[in-house]
């Protein structure tokens, strides 16, 4: 039987996809999101891989995107801090998110959000989509040391949520971080097919009978 759900955040339950594109947009106009997402994604897997630490990727994906790679690590950061607050502006929640995370809290599952962004920020969206209910419990990979899909991320956060992983079911939006990780680590996991227009919400039909 299924005790704990362990939600991915960006893309999840939280739009980043939406605020990254209208956030790039202010920052820099003219268009350049879709090559930004695509940055985002090489310096964001890097860091997954562990080649790079988490402020690293920030520093080399504003130096790559402003095609300024002589820029030291202190100019790149505060560049990008420049994309950061632009980007905190357009926070929104997936739509169905909060009512999802309602429901399961109300079935009596044990309810986590496992991310690979930093703590700070995590926080600071789960508060601006109105998704900071009691009883769900932020894990952040950056404070692990380990990021998805390595097993240690979602093994470290059965441990505190004193579950078996077993028990324990992974919802995100990303194959390789929200299905196959944590399928190799021992957890259930259901993808979240945005793309293909999943919806979010279906999961609030789920009855309690259904995680068995």
């Amino acid at each position: 039987m299924i005790r704990a759900i362990l939600f991915d955040l960006d893309d999840t339950l939280m739009d980043h996809t939406a605020a990254m594109h209208a956030a790039v947009e202010e920052w820099l106009p003219g268009g350049h999101h879709k090559r930004f997402a695509e940055i985002e994604r090489k310096w964001f897997a890097a860091y997954e891989r562990g080649e790079v630490t988490h402020q690293g990727q920030r520093v080399e994906r504003c130096r790559e995107f402003l095609g300024r790679p002589e820029m030291t690590e202190q100019e790149a950061l505060a560049e990008y801090a420049k994309y950061l607050a632009a980007y905190e502006k357009h926070w929104c929640s997936v739509d169905g998110a909060q009512d999802v995370l309602q429901h399961v809290l109300n079935l009596g599952l044990i309810v986590g959000v496992l991310t690979n962004g930093a703590r700070e920020m995590q926080e600071a969206k789960l508060r601006a989509g109105g998704l900071d209910l009691p009883g769900v419990e932020l894990f952040p990979t950056v404070e692990m040391g380990h990021p998805k899909p390595h097993p240690e991320a979602y093994l470290e956060a059965c441990r505190h949520l004193r579950v078996d992983p077993g028990a324990t079911l992974m919802v995100g939006d990303s194959v390789a971080n929200d299905v196959e990780g944590a399928r190799a680590a021992g957890l259930k996991a259901l993808h979240f097919d945005r793309a293909g227009n999943g919806d979010i919400a279906a999961l609030s039909e789920l009855t309690a009978m259904d995680f068995v």
